[in-house]
């Protein structure tokens, strides 16, 4: 029995401190992809209150403190669009690689359909300007990998055109006001 124990307590001791070595520090400049899952939340006016959003972001980080790249995505509006544009990370990090963080990401969400109502039709569906914060958390890992948590503020524009029975073309413009909630994983 004695035998036994101190051979369990002998590979704790050799797994345990082959686990320590093999952990490394984590990078703080290079390549850095940000893939999110989440939903903009709006008033119960629209067509659609919740509506689900992927984004992608690809970042440079020059230090621990700021990462630029480029956001893309899809997400379900009243149509499906394809945003993309530049993002900013300003990043404040903690012991251990935690740290809260603030994006911004200023671009165009391209329309990738016509959009649809009852009794009116559509002949051109523009895509628009979007716009997005957001502050966010980014947990510590000893992995290749972070998971965060953000929340923030997106605006949406879109345009559309439709035909009418008196005028020929009517052009419409569509704004939307969000509350983003998405949670991710940072791979590097």
């Amino acid at each position: 029995m004695k035998t036994n124990l101190t051979l369990l307590l002998l590979l704790l001791a050799v797994f345990g401190n082959a686990q320590e070595t093999s952990q490394k520090p984590q990078k703080i400049r290079g390549y850095y992809n940000y893939t999110s899952f989440g939903t903009l939340i709006g008033s119960t006016n629209d067509e659609q209150p919740v509506i689900s959003s992927v984004l992608m972001e690809h970042n440079y980080q020059f230090n621990s403190k700021l990462a630029i790249g480029v956001a893309t995505g899809l997400e379900w509006f009243d149509v499906r669009v394809l945003p993309i544009g530049p993002n900013l990370k300003i990043l404040m990090p903690k012991p251990r690689q935690s740290a809260f963080f603030w994006a911004v990401t200023p671009g165009y969400a391209f329309a990738l359909e016509d959009i649809e109502f009852m009794d009116v039709e559509v002949t051109d569906t523009k895509g628009g300007a979007f716009f997005n914060t957001e502050l966010g958390y980014l947990l510590a890992s000893q992995k290749d990998y972070n998971i965060f948590i953000a929340i923030g503020y997106r605006y949406h524009e879109f345009e559309f055109t439709r035909s009418d029975w008196l005028v020929t073309q009517v052009s419409r413009k569509t704004t939307y006001n969000r509350f983003s909630v998405r949670m991710g994983i940072r791979l590097f």
